[in-house]
């Protein structure tokens, strides 16, 4: 209120609070930004087994079930006002002008070069972080270049590899990135590679390279398992439709990696066979549920491993474990030959040490594949601006409380990549994001609706050898109604006409890729699992969005936490425009000084 002229003027914003207080039928504003931190108690062992015994128990579970959900969140989805119409797949048009011709000579371009040599930048040219960077992680680069040079083989790698294996599996704290490899078979694509670089015949730049799969995509002759025991125990007819674009120019398929159980969890934890430990510090979770495909990055077993992102199973391990973890555009790489797990939100992607081969990979994965029709249509891939480092007239967008909502660790680390990208010419613009809560629930409902719907269909999940942990989430799955999916799809509408309004305005969206970083590994959950739902979604407060939206997004290195873990920084862009995402993170990695990690091996002779 102000006075004038002796006369009280009620302002229009402090009436309606007033009004407010006043009268209690008044509708209220909804806050723009309601994430909240759930507070669930872990458990595991004996409470878990009781938890579990009490779902499934006649009367108790009546009353369980509901108090579950309700602090799960499912309420603020079943409230929700949403008027646009369900949308089932998240498909985006194609307004990309480039031409065909166009987009193979990028990329031409692009990897003529990579395959170039490092050159040697003179001290006083250097950056403080090159100056203080002792590490750089093995690329696909400099294994193309060692074999065109005759400093090593692929026969040697490969040798040297299956050594180093063998050599984890039997330590005292194992790293576990692996659940399946065959030495035979890897020797022979060995040969192979080494026979075409002897006759001055190789493929391309990724010929011989080691490449790791996680174990949601079928590679001969492996079964494809998705973390369980059961799953699929006979090898696939076929591989998958990433994997034999891969074998297509030469890449050494290493094996088949570890993963979260099913899916259904992003720390990594997995009883079955083991759970992958983070190199960088081994009593640490890597994140998953692409666990063993981003610890096997981080300690130098493959400078590539593919991963399938449904709720930030990329993007999660990429950023806990120090490296970087690309998910594109729903429709962009075809998930044939991947378990329909969550079908309308996963997609495969690239996990590597570079944003550089990031982007070699997303070239050869990404176009049209006859084995699913939602991959046509799409534009060609273009990287012809991936080296430029001028950014001027770029725009971030950037939502503070949600940026903000993590720990002072990550914060610092991100704004202070957010700094080094302005003085490149980018400018900082404050967005609002409402809805945030419904899509973190909308996202759930679909995941898990969708995996239920999955297992279903082969068999019984509630009467298979799950972890416990899975079987508690399926069984709250069960209680999500026809009409929840369908309020899910809803809101995933609201979604992307709401991320499209604000994309009018910026490039991308910029957060933390998590709240906080690697997880302590409780050492009961080894072998008795654990239900952990607070920690879950610490670790996913900035995923949901992009894959509900079938936006692309990515998570690169930005820093560490005062424990040396690792920091990353998400950017969420525009349908289809992925290279753009991958020119800030190769950008990025300017400004960072990367530590290596505590387990970490040379396959390169030095």
């Amino acid at each position: 209120m102000e006075k004038k002229d002796n006369k009280t003027i009620v302002k229009p914003k402090l009436a309606k609070k007033h009004l407010l207080r006043l009268w209690p039928f008044a509708k209220k504003e909804k806050p723009v930004y309601n994430l909240k931190k759930m507070r669930i108690p872990r458990t595991s062992g004996r409470a878990l087994k009781i938890l579990f015994i009490l779902l499934r128990t006649p009367g108790i579970r009546v009353l369980l079930l509901p108090l579950l959900l309700r602090q799960a969140g499912l309420p603020s989805l079943r409230k929700c006002q949403v008027n646009d119409e369900p949308l089932m797949h998240p498909v985006h048009p194609v307004e990309s002008q480039i031409t065909l011709v166009e987009a193979k000579k990028s990329i031409k371009q692009f990897i003529d070069s990579a395959d170039k040599k490092r050159e040697s930048v003179p001290a006083d040219k250097k950056t403080n972080s090159e100056k203080q960077s002792l590490f750089q992680p093995e690329t696909t680069s400099d294994f193309h270049r060692a074999y065109l040079e005759g400093k090593t083989t692929p026969v040697d790698v490969a040798m040297r590899l299956l050594d180093i294996i063998r050599s984890i599996e039997e330590s005292a704290v194992p790293l576990r990135p692996f659940v399946a490899w065959e030495e035979q078979e890897m020797m022979q694509q060995a040969k192979a590679a080494a026979e075409r670089y002897e006759r001055g015949e190789p493929l391309g730049i990724l010929d011989g390279v080691p490449v790791s799969v996680k174990d949601e995509l079928d590679m001969l002759p492996f079964p494809t398992m998705v973390g369980t025991k059961f799953y699929n125990t006979q090898p696939p007819a076929q591989d998958a439709t990433t994997v034999e674009r891969l074998r297509s120019v030469g890449a050494l398929m290493v094996g088949k990696t570890n993963m979260h159980e099913i899916g259904l969890g992003v720390t990594g934890l997995n009883t079955n066979y083991g759970t992958t430990r983070n190199p960088h510090h081994l009593d640490h979770y890597p994140g998953g549920s692409s666990s063993g495909s981003a610890a096997a990055v981080a300690a130098g077993l493959s400078p590539i491993a593919l991963g399938v992102d449904g709720g930030g199973s990329i993007r999660i391990p990429a950023s806990l474990c120090g490296v970087v973890g690309l998910k594109t555009t729903w429709g962009r790489i075809s998930t044939s030959g991947c378990p329909p797990l969550s079908w309308s939100l996963g997609t495969v992607g690239p996990i590597t040490s570079t944003a550089r081969d990031a982007a070699l990979v997303y070239s050869i994965l990404a176009g049209p594949d006859p084995r699913q029709s939602w991959t046509k249509g799409q534009p060609p891939v273009d990287l012809q601006d991936f080296d430029d480092s001028n950014l001027t007239g770029v725009t971030l967008g950037v939502f503070p409380p949600w940026f903000n909502h993590a720990t002072a660790d990550i914060v610092r680390s991100c704004n202070q990549m957010l700094d080094a990208f302005k003085s490149q010419g980018v400018s900082i613009k404050e967005i609002e994001i409402p809805y945030l809560d419904e899509t973190r629930m909308a996202h759930a409902v679909t995941f898990v609706t969708e995996l239920l719907s999955s297992l279903q269909t082969n068999f019984k999940p509630l009467r298979q050898p799950l972890g416990l942990d899975s079987l508690i989430n399926l069984t709250l799955a069960q209680q999500f109604t026809g009409c929840d999916y369908v309020k899910a799809q809803r809101v995933r509408s609201q979604l992307i006409r709401n991320i499209k309004q604000i994309f009018q305005n910026v490039d991308a969206i910029v957060t933390p890729s998590t709240s906080c970083t690697a997880p302590p590994i409780p050492p009961d959950a080894l072998t008795k699992g654990e239900s952990d739902l607070s920690t879950l979604t610490e670790l996913m407060r900035f995923i949901p969005a992009a894959n509900l939206g079938g936006f692309p997004a990515i998570s690169f290195p930005v820093g560490y936490d005062a424990q040396g873990l690792p920091v990353g920084m998400q950017l969420m862009g525009r349908p289809w425009e992925e290279s753009f995402l991958l020119q800030l993170a190769n950008i990025s990695e300017r400004f960072f000084v990367r530590h290596s990690p505590m387990m970490r091996f040379s396959l390169l002779p030095n």
